[in-house]
């Protein structure tokens, strides 16, 4: 089958320094090839825009997976399919799948999951109705377990698993605070997400405001940020608490990442510290969105979202303002190809 046109897809110029700038990538046009016998064509239309990127573009190989120097960016896409030698994928399909920063990608189908734009809008596969929200979902409801009348803290409350682990635990029946970074995402926390208390970790009283909210001391820690944020707070774990490491987004641009210093809260408090990745619950993705479909229906799950419609060569500007904070939710950048 012969496909015409080009593909535009986004490279790593360089390794950062620090927070990731807009000449640390390149963006490129190829000719896209002819697809082969079990193969197919994805147009995408939606790219997730992701912290943890940043963890891997860094010259270091202590990590699974690196993007070094001229290797395609990294990042989840959604989009249509748009030319198919494989029997599994017919046009007009619509999938996602980990195909990085481009306008056209060529698979095998491996590693793709169909999406169906009547259960949740196409971009919230990459976000609420995606791996975010089943992050929050397992990570909450199978590894923390809270109950009616527990308190929880989120940190990076506004982010894509913060905005939706949060709803979570509300629906659970806990007491829900979250740390974030401005003003304007605490209100949006509290009026639009239902948290019972949100502040602003720049405050320079912030941990005076976390210990008055949390009178009883914190059941669960879901932990997104790393840092301080989460150091601190150890030091108000209650008994037997959780505290679930989901993400380290203030550790994953810094040369030399720091652990908690506060740990021994973990042993005085008989607390446990709980490392979690998403895929290991892979075969149970379908049971989490029906539930959360439930949910959506009936007006008491929200899947925030903040998208940025640009092209392949926008990715960064994204990237940047995901780490200034600028952010409600998942961060999208939406490209021309969407409708």
């Amino acid at each position: 089958m012969n496909n015409l046109g080009k593909n535009k897809k986004l490279l790593l110029a360089k390794y950062p320094n620090g927070l990731a700038e807009l000449d640390d990538f390149i963006s490129e046009e190829v000719e896209v090839p002819n697809i082969v016998d079990n193969e197919l064509l994805i147009q995408s239309h939606y790219v997730g825009v992701d912290a943890a990127l940043r963890l891997i573009v860094r010259d270091s190989d202590e990590f699974l997976f690196r993007v070094q120097p001229g290797d395609i960016i990294h990042a989840n896409i959604a989009g249509e399919v748009i030319a198919s030698n494989n029997k599994d994928f017919e046009v007009g399909d619509f999938v996602t799948g980990a195909l990085g920063v481009q306008s056209l990608s060529i698979s095998n189908g491996e590693g793709l999951e169909k999406c169906d734009p009547s259960l949740s809008p196409l971009g919230s596969w990459l976000g609420g109705f995606g791996v975010s929200g089943l992050t929050a979902y397992f990570a909450l409801f199978d590894e923390c377990k809270p109950q009616p009348g527990e308190t929880v803290l989120v940190t990076g409350a506004a982010g894509a698993v913060g905005s939706m682990a949060g709803q979570f635990a509300k629906l659970a029946g806990a007491k829900v605070i979250g740390t974030t970074s401005s003003k304007e995402k605490c209100d949006w926390l509290v009026n639009e997400l239902g948290y019972d208390v949100a502040i602003n970790y720049k405050d320079e009283n912030w941990y005076e405001q976390l210990e008055a909210a949390a009178p009883d001391r914190l059941n669960i820690i879901f932990d997104n940020t790393g840092g301080s944020v989460m150091n601190e707070s150890l030091k108000l774990i209650a008994m037997h608490g959780v505290v679930l490491l989901c993400g380290s987004t203030s550790q994953y641009y810094q040369d030399e990442m720091s652990g908690p210093s506060n740990y021994i809260w973990l042993g005085s408090m008989r607390a446990r510290l709980q490392g979690f990745v998403i895929f290991d619950y892979a075969e149970r993705y379908a049971e989490a969105r029906k539930k959360i479909s439930q949910w959506i229906d009936n007006g008491s799950l929200k899947l925030p979202e903040f998208v940025c419609d640009g092209d392949i060569e926008d990715f960064p500007s994204a990237f940047k303002k995901l780490f200034e904070g600028k952010n409600f939710g998942k961060m999208l950048l939406k490209l021309p190809a969407a409708k």
